[in-house]
């Protein structure tokens, strides 16, 4: 066993060191492992694995999830959005910085992109607030620790990559993230308000808006309001599955685009190719992952694994404790999606065997893949602050100050993850009513 998992991290760690794609380096590994250790031909689970591992009914909600997220982001919503929200918390201490994070949970609500949510409404965001006299560092983080909220709130491409090689329902674990969500956007408009209320500084005073302009503006906050209840709501409910949930968010998000009138075929055809690339990548990815998956249980490696961890008597939450450690530090070299799809084959028969529910270890992981989007050296969503920054002519503005001001947003995450463990009936508690 130790021989095989030492040449899958070597493989693995030569592939993405010297900078091949995510997918190529896992079908490697799972290549050379199989023609190392066994005496049978891998070659011939090459004709069929592809095909099946791309062709189940659950994965046909992803394209369509991404296609949403894809049209409303050309759609014109977000700024209009962004403006609405403003009007209605302008008046709380730290003004529009409750806009940034109220904002991102919105957009994270039809999405399903961590990434996608920092850049969408930090484009909105920073031009108008760096004018405002905003406290740079504070500004900067909002829009970073919002973005997180993207992974987490549903729906959520992670989530369905996840609930592919878990084996888990993809509803469920979308209403499992809902309750977590929720509370993590609270403790960051938590943050804000503490911080505004000790440093007034970090935010100059808003004027007021009249109610007339408020209840103007909810004629762009309803639209995308009514296409998250149409999308949760008829999962939650049992109406739809996920993969229909995503067709009426797909339809919905087509009419947002006609109401703001930015739907054109020009508009449409950025729309379906930049979903096409997005699919394929994470279509290859899972290639990449099923062949592995595969190798790995020829060769009779999980079993060995849970036998091993079995011996340890270690009991279940220290195993659960184990995996955050392991997600915490891969986090600060991996990509999200690379981590999940690598890790979850392996831990899977593990977690099995010591009597983990893997619909809640879901949104664990999910969390856990969430902080890996803040935290150095490979914190995506701080350089795409970063970059956005640098586009908005705040020169004076390095990394350590995007780093530092998400900060008190990342203790948000881990005092959200810390209550997760700890209380595990928050992930169960809508689950349960479905």
């Amino acid at each position: 066993m130790g021989a095989i998992l030492l040449t899958i991290i070597c493989i693995l760690g030569v592939g993405l060191g010297i900078g091949l794609y995510v997918s190529v380096t896992i079908g490697f590994t799972a290549l050379g492992v199989g023609l190392i250790f066994s005496d049978r031909p891998v070659w011939d689970a090459l004709s069929y694995l592809p095909y099946n591992a791309v062709t189940t009914v659950t994965l046909l909600a992803l394209p369509l999830f991404i296609l949403m997220g894809e049209l409303l982001l050309r759609s014109g919503i977000t700024e209009r959005m962004y403006d609405t929200v403003s009007k209605w918390l302008n008046w709380l201490p730290g003004g529009l910085l409750h806009t940034n994070i109220v904002a991102s949970g919105l957009f994270a609500c039809v999405s399903g992109s961590s990434p996608a949510t920092a850049a969408t409404i930090g484009g909105v965001a920073i031009p108008y607030m760096s004018k405002r006299g905003y406290d740079q560092r504070m500004m900067l983080g909002s829009i970073a620790g919002g973005g997180t909220l993207g992974i987490l709130i549903p729906p959520s491409i992670v989530m369905i990559v996840y609930a592919v090689l878990a084996g888990e329902s993809i509803g469920q674990l979308y209403i499992a993230g809902v309750v977590p969500g929720l509370i993590l956007l609270g403790l960051c408009l938590g943050v804000i308000l503490i911080a505004a209320r000790v440093r007034p500084a970090l935010a100059p005073k808003e004027a007021s808006t009249s109610w007339a302009e408020k209840l103007a503006g909810l004629v762009w906050l309803l639209p995308i309001l009514g296409l998250i209840v149409a999308v949760l709501g008829s999962i939650y409910a049992g109406v739809a599955t996920p993969t229909e949930a995503a067709a009426f968010g797909v339809t919905g998000a087509l009419i947002i685009a006609a109401m703001t009138g930015r739907l054109s075929l020009s508009m449409l055809r950025e729309t379906l190719l930049a979903t096409a690339a997005t699919t394929s990548m994470i279509m290859l990815i899972l290639v990449g992952a099923f062949l592995l998956q595969f190798v790995m249980a020829f060769l009779g490696l999980p079993v060995a694994m849970a036998r091993a961890i079995a011996a340890w008597d270690l009991s279940t939450l220290q195993i659960v404790l184990a995996c955050c450690v392991i997600y915490l530090v891969l986090g600060m070299f991996m990509e999200s999606l690379s981590m999940i799809v690598i890790t979850i084959p392996v831990l899977i028969p593990v977690l099995d065997s010591a009597g983990v529910d893997l619909l809640w270890f879901g949104i664990v992981v999910v969390m856990l893949v969430e902080a890996s989007m803040i935290t150095p050296p490979v914190g995506l969503n701080l350089f795409i602050i970063l970059g956005l920054a640098r586009r908005n002519e705040l020169n004076d503005v390095g990394f350590k100050d995007v780093f530092l001001g998400v900060l008190p947003f990342f203790g948000a995450l881990i005092v959200t993850l810390i209550l997760v463990l700890i209380f595990p009936d928050l992930v169960f508690l809508l689950v349960r009513q479905m």
